[in-house]
C-alpha cells in the first residue's frame, strides 16, 4: 500500500502463458503467468477479461525448501496482484525495447593536409560513466604520425591515408584510452587513372595489408576517413556471485576525435571531425534481476547476499531460482498496468489514493509471450475504456 504519488509496485517476469480457462493457480507451473477470475480461475488468454480480475504468476521454484508447508503454500505460492477493477485502471501500455549503441567518432582528411616535414595530430577524448568510473576523470590521447614520411623525390605531400592510420594505430594503443575505443572503419576515396574509387577496410590490418600509399595524392585527390566505435566492456559478475549492488553499466562512453596543431589547439583548417552519440539500452535483464529480487523480497521471499556463504544460503533456501529467472544478458519488453484505487472513507481528512504499478517484463525474443500479452491487454482495454499504448519509447 502506497500514499499520495508513489505507487506500489510489483514485478513479474513470465516465461508462458496459462491459457487453458479454469485452471487453479496451485497448479501454475514455475513462470506461467494467467489472468485470473474472482474465483481463483484462470481465463482463456484469448477471451474477454472480467471486470475483477487478478495478475498471477507461478512461483519462481518448485521446491518449498525451508517451510516445507504446502498448505499454505510456502516458497511455492504463486505470485499475485492486488484484485484489480477494470474501472479503476488509470494507464495500461508497454514499452518499446531498445538496444544500446555504442558511440562513434570519425575524424576526414584531406589530400593537402600533411605537407611533407610536418606530422597529421590528433587528438581522441573519451568522456561518460564508464571512463569516470574507470580512471575518476575523462581521458585523452594525443598522437602523430611522425613514423610517415616522403618516399620519392619532389612529392610535396604525405598521403593522407597513411599519415591518418598511422596517428590512429598511436592513439588507440594508448593504454588508458585503448580500453574504450577499436577501429571500425577506414575509408579511402582517390582517383585511379582519373575514375572516382572508393576503398573501405575493417581494420588497421586490412588497411596495411591491401593499400598503397599515394606518391601524389593532391593530384590522386585522397581523402581518408577513420571511424572508431566506443568498445568498452565492463566488469560483471555470476548469478553465483550476484549482488544487487554491483554495479551495471548502461551509458555507453563518448568519443570526440579531432586534429589539432602543434600547441594543441583544434586544428581549423585541416581535417573534418564528427560523432554519433551512443544509445543506452531499455530495460535489460540486470534491472529485471533486481527489480525481481525486491518485489519477492515485498513478500517476504528470502534472498541472502553480502556474507561470505551467501551463495550457499541462496542454494538451500531455493532463492537462486528467482535470479535462474531472469536472463541477465537479454532486453526485456515490460507490460504496465497502474491501477489506483481511491479512498471513499478516509479519516485523515485527506482524500488520497492506493497506487499500484503492476510491471510484466517478457525477454524480448520471447515473440509468442509478447503477441499474448498484446492479446490480453487489448481485452484489458476493452473492459477498461483506458487505450493501450503499445511500444512507447522508454
Amino acid at each position: 500500500m502506497s500514499y499520495f504519488n508513489h505507487a506500489f509496485c510489483k514485478s513479474f517476469a513470465p516465461i508462458a502463458l496459462e491459457a487453458v480457462p479454469g485452471e487453479k493457480t496451485i497448479d501454475l507451473l514455475q513462470q506461467e503467468i494467467a489472468v485470473v477470475t474472482e474465483d481463483w480461475l484462470t481465463v482463456d488468454g484469448t477471451a474477454a477479461v472480467p471486470q475483477k480480475f487478478y495478475i498471477t504468476q507461478g512461483a519462481y521454484t518448485d521446491q518449498d525448501k525451508i517451510g516445507n508447508n504446502p498448505g499454505h503454500g510456502g516458497y511455492t505460492e504463486s505470485i499475485k496482484s492486488k484484485m484489480i477493477n477494470a474501472k479503476y485502471i488509470t494507464k495500461l501500455y508497454s514499452t518499446e525495447v531498445k538496444a544500446g549503441a555504442n558511440a562513434t567518432a570519425s575524424l576526414e582528411v584531406g589530400s593537402d593536409c600533411v605537407p611533407c616535414g610536418e606530422v597529421l595530430l590528433v587528438r581522441l577524448d573519451v568522456k561518460g560513466s564508464p571512463a569516470l568510473r574507470f580512471l575518476n576523470h575523462n581521458a585523452y590521447a594525443t598522437a602523430d604520425s611522425s613514423n610517415i614520411c616522403c618516399t620519392v623525390d619532389g612529392q610535396e605531400y604525405i598521403d593522407p591515408a597513411s599519415a591518418l592510420v598511422e596517428a590512429i594505430k598511436e592513439v588507440t594503443a594508448d593504454p588508458i584510452v585503448a580500453p574504450f575505443v577499436q577501429v571500425a572503419e577506414i575509408e579511402v576515396s582517390y582517383e585511379a587513372a582519373g575514375v572516382p574509387t572508393t576503398d573501405v577496410f575493417a581494420s588497421v590490418a586490412a588497411f596495411e595489408a591491401g593499400y598503397t600509399a599515394s606518391t601524389d595524392p593532391v593530384g590522386d585527390k585522397v581523402v581518408a576517413k577513420v571511424t572508431l566505435e566506443g568498445a568498452y566492456v565492463d566488469t560483471r559478475f555470476g548469478d553465483c556471485s550476484f549482488d544487487t549492488r554491483d554495479h551495471y553499466e548502461k551509458e555507453p562512453v563518448s568519443l570526440i576525435l579531432s586534429a589539432i596543431d602543434e600547441t594543441g589547439d583544434p586544428c581549423s583548417d585541416c581535417g573534418v571531425s564528427a560523432a554519433t552519440p551512443g544509445e543506452m539500452q531499455q530495460t535489460s535483464g540486470e534491472t529485471v534481476a533486481r527489480k525481481i529480487i525486491l518485489s519477492e523480497r515485498y513478500r517476504q521471499s528470502p534472498y541472502n547476499q553480502g556474507n561470505a556463504d551467501s551463495a550457499r544460503i541462496r542454494e538451500i533456501e531455493g532463492s537462486d531460482a528467482v535470479i535462474a529467472g531472469v536472463d541477465r544478458d537479454a532486453l526485456y519488453k515490460v507490460f504496465v498496468i497502474e491501477h489506483v484505487v481511491p479512498r471513499f472513507n478516509n479519516p485523515s481528512g485527506v482524500f488520497d489514493n492506493d497506487r499500484y504499478l503492476y510491471e510484466i517484463f517478457v525477454k524480448s525474443s520471447d515473440v509468442v509471450l509478447i503477441a499474448d500479452l498484446d492479446t490480453i491487454f487489448a481485452n484489458i482495454e476493452t473492459v477498461s475504456g483506458v487505450p493501450f499504448q503499445a511500444n512507447i519509447d522508454a
